[in-house]
Order: structure tokens, then sequence, then C-alpha cells
């Protein structure tokens, strides 16, 4: 398994550096290699094989509902099920829209997907990602989860410091070479989109402070009495990795204001947040103090001024023109209650419901869950509801059990800081839409629920808050 480590990292550089995966070159390696990572993990030995049973279940409901999405039925049929299917041509909206377009053959049988195509594509992603999650979630039984968040810190810190640097050079172009499809503004490589790079950053954020926590806590850094003898500390191997560590997440918190994206700031606020609801005990004072210093001291590096400015300039009201685009995506949800317009089909069905900006094609609903609600409607968006309550549970599980040693408990919170600060960010954009992102997601699921190692490969200890 020693391959392990790195073909996930690798993997994740992939997405992050690839333009977030957003190009069909980018995304298409990106879902066969997750996919291959997930089928090595699952090959491994599993100890706790019917503990995960209703996770594998749930998510089995989920790509079956999309497949059902895709099954041929009679247009009879169809018309019960979701009697908006035939109020548009979406097939011919989409020839209008993009010449050359096939034209589908008559067969007497439609799906219930408004695009079947893109509901494909939709569905083969979101199995590949979740072959990822399951291999990486019985490979982390294996492997250590530290050398996995060591890598992804590491390409934190690359990745803030491109996104500093492409902002710090004023270009349009991406990496000082690339043309990026979005023109409306500069981009913000390597992601292009300011919004898309906050996330992972966020997350990446995330899983540095766990390890920096673990790292403190496993060395009884907070515990010892005096400042001198936690200076003669840093001055070790170990302290001094735990500096480098400050330091990237000093330097991510720095590009996530660079990038003047609002949704990114309240993502990382949020993982603060959860943090210190997590804290306890003796190291509880220095700790709120660290995860306080890091924002303040980005921000004052940043400079109050940029970041006053980005907030005076931003569009309250309407929340950067989201709210339009919310009201069109309610009227799908109206209308495709039961069944939904199909997986990955919003772009398709903006081109009947769009009301605004008709000189730029929406294409997502800048809300993610109200996107599962117009794609999937009941049908879909009731396993996605089964699969997170199933999911809280296990996370749930894993915090109760004292299997965890320090390190692995503050990694595991770490990840779950990460999830939680995309998933309120996707109340108002689309990051968990780029593969990238989801990549990186879906390996911090794996490691919020995953089962340490035994003895003797893990320090075996209680797990206080500190």
């Amino acid at each position: 398994m020693r391959w392990f480590s790195l073909a996930t990292v690798t993997l994740i550089a992939w997405g992050a550096l690839a333009f977030g995966g957003e190009y069909p070159w980018a995304y298409a390696p990106l879902f066969v290699f997750a996919a291959t990572i997930g089928m090595l993990g699952l090959a491994t030995p599993d100890r706790s094989r019917t503990e995960y049973r209703a996770l594998v279940v749930a998510l089995g409901l989920l790509l079956a509902a999309i497949g059902a999405q895709l099954v041929p039925l009679p247009a009879s049929v169809v018309e019960v099920l979701s009697p908006a299917r035939a109020v548009e041509d979406y097939p011919a909206l989409v020839r209008a829209t993009v010449p050359g377009a096939p034209r589908p053959a008559a067969t007497g049988s439609e799906p219930l997907s408004i695009a079947p195509a893109r509901t494909l594509l939709g569905g083969a992603c979101l199995a590949a990602l979740s072959l990822f999650f399951l291999g990486c979630r019985r490979g982390l039984g294996v492997v250590r989860a530290t050398a996995v968040v060591r890598g992804v810190t590491a390409l934190g810190l690359l990745v803030a410091l491109v996104a500093i640097a492409q902002e710090a050079s004023g270009s349009p172009l991406a990496y000082g070479f690339w043309w990026p499809r979005k023109v409306e503004s500069l981009p913000a490589a390597p992601f292009i989109n300011e919004n898309h790079l906050a996330g992972w950053l966020a997350m990446a954020f995330a899983l540095a402070a766990g390890h920096l926590a673990g790292d403190l806590a496993g060395s009884g850094f907070a515990a010892r009495a005096g400042w001198r003898p936690r200076i003669r500390w840093l001055t070790s191997r170990a302290g001094s990795t735990a500096v480098l560590v400050g330091l990237s997440l000093f330097v991510m918190a720095v590009a996530v204001l660079f990038t003047r994206s609002v949704s990114g700031a309240l993502a990382l606020l949020v993982v603060c947040w959860a943090f210190s609801r997590r804290l306890s005990g003796p190291g509880r004072r220095l700790a709120r103090t660290v995860l306080a210093a890091l924002p303040l001291a980005a921000l004052a590096w940043v400079g109050l001024a940029v970041v006053g400015t980005e907030m005076a300039a931003a569009s309250w009201s309407d929340l950067g023109g989201r709210v339009p685009i919310w009201r069109d995506t309610a009227r799908i949800v109206g209308d495709f209650p039961l069944t939904g317009t199909g997986w990955n089909t919003t772009g398709i069905a903006m081109l009947a419901y769009q009301t605004i900006r008709p000189q730029v094609h929406v294409v997502e609903a800048h809300n993610d869950y109200l996107q599962v609600a117009a794609e999937g409607g009941l049908l879909v968006g009731l396993p996605v509801l089964a699969l997170l309550l199933v999911f809280v549970r296990q996370i749930r599980a894993r915090f109760r059990q004292t299997e965890d040693d320090l390190r692995i408990h503050w990694l595991r919170v770490g990840a779950v800081a990460g999830l939680i600060a995309l998933l309120t960010q996707s109340l108002v954009d689309f990051s968990l839409q780029m593969p990238g992102n989801a990549a990186l997601f879906a390996l911090l699921a794996a490691i919020a629920v995953h089962r340490p190692p035994p003895p003797p490969e893990r320090t075996v200890g209680a797990v206080p808050c500190g």
C-alpha cells in the first residue's frame, strides 16, 4: 500500500492544477484515475465491512436513482411522472444553441432526463468519485492518513502561491499562457474562478489545521509549562514541521483573501468555528488564539483597504445576481417535482427557464441544494438525503469510539471542518461541481469516516480536545 498515498496526492494535485478539472481533457483522466485508485483500495482487506454497509447501500440507491432517469419509458408514462418534460422540445433548444448538435432518433419512448447524454456523464463522474471515496476509506485503514494530509498541505501551499502570483501579475492568461473560457474578470489560477479556488483552499486549510493541531496535541506542546520549553520544542524536527504547516496555513488564508471571494472567506471562518467547537482542555486558549490569529494576520497582510473595497463593491441586494437565478431554478423545481430534469442538466433546462442576462447562458443554479432539487426531484433528492443522514451517523460513530490517537482525531476534525465549509459555500456557489474540488471533497469524506490502522502501527492514547 505504499503507492496509495502518492497516488492519492497525485490525483488531488491533477484536479487542482489542471484548472480544477474544468475541461474534458482534464476531468476525463481525473475520473478514470479516481476510479482506478478506488478499485485498488477496495481490493485491500476490510476489517469493518458490515459497519459501512449502510453507506454503500445509500450510495448505490443514489446511483440507481440517477440511472432510472436514463431508462427509456413510454411517452404516456413520462407524461404522468413528469408532465413538464414534453412542454419544451429540449433537443431543438440545444440544436439552436449549439450548431451541429445531433438530432435524436425517434423511438416512441424517451427517458425522464431532458438531456440523457449529460445525465450519463454526470452519473459516471459520481460513480467514479464514489469508488474513490470507498477505496480511500478502506485504504486509510491500512495506510495512516497523516502521509496523505501532509501531501495535501504541501499542495495547498503550492496552489496558494500560484494564486497569489496570478493575482499579482494582473494577466488575463492563467499560468501566463492559457486563455480561459471565462473572460468577465481576471482568472484566479489555477481554478480560473475565484470562488472555486477559495472553496478548494478552504478544504485544504481545514486539513492542514487538523495536521497542525494533531502535531501540537500529540507532542504535548500545550501542556508544556512556560514558553521556554515550548520554544525549545519548536527547534526540534517535529517543531519545525509544525512551523512549516503554520506557515502554509497563513499563505492559504492570504490566498483566499486575495481571491476576493466572499463565500470563500465565509468558508474559512466556518473552518475556524468548527475547530473551536472541538477545543477543550489546557491548550484551548492557545489553540483559539492561533485560529483567530491566522485569518487576522492574513487580513493584515492583504490589507484592509483591498478587502473593504471588494466588500463595498459587492452587490448585496441580489447576492451578486444569484437571487434571480434561484428564482428561475425554483420554477424548474416546481415543474419537475417528482423526477427532476435529469442529473447534470440545469444548463439545458435554463435554455427554457432563464429570464435574466440573455447575453450569458446560465448553466448552474449557484446553490447546489437547489440544483439537486431541480435535477433530481424526489427521485434523486430522497437518496441524497438518506446518504447525508447515514454519513453524519457514521461520523458521529467514529468520534464516539476511542480507536483514534491524538493525530488521527484532529485529522478527522479537520476533514469534517472542511466538509462543513464547502457545504456552507454551496449555499451560494457551486464549487463542489468542479471535478478538482469534488475529488478533494471525497478524500475529506473518506478521512472523516475511516477506521485507522490497528496497533502497533499507531500510538494508542486518550483523545483530549486541546
